[in-house]
């Protein structure tokens, strides 16, 4: 049978926010193949948010462009700073 979404129990944001922090909490414990498949999970997010952003430059979609930009630039240091603990 075929879950929808709109069945399954979402986290709250308070929820969402206390994984995150339990993750970074366990971090040194992940094995160190689990660690680097993470992050080439994210670097993988990142090209996406590579290419929303030429989307974005292209279109004049301005707003999009700089939150996005932002984006780019707190991901790139998390996955520089991971990496430096794997």
């Amino acid at each position: 049978m075929k879950t929808e979404i709109n069945e399954t129990e979402k986290l709250t944001p308070e929820e969402k926010a206390l994984l995150k922090e339990e993750i970074k909490k366990a971090w040194s414990e992940f094995p160190t193949e689990m660690k680097r498949f993470l992050i080439d999970v994210k670097k993988e997010k990142l090209k996406a948010l590579y290419m929303i952003e030429g989307w974005a430059k292209q279109n004049g979609h301005q707003t999009i462009l700089d939150l996005i930009s932002r984006r780019i630039a707190h991901k790139e240091a998390k996955i520089k700073q991971l990496e430096a603990e794997v």
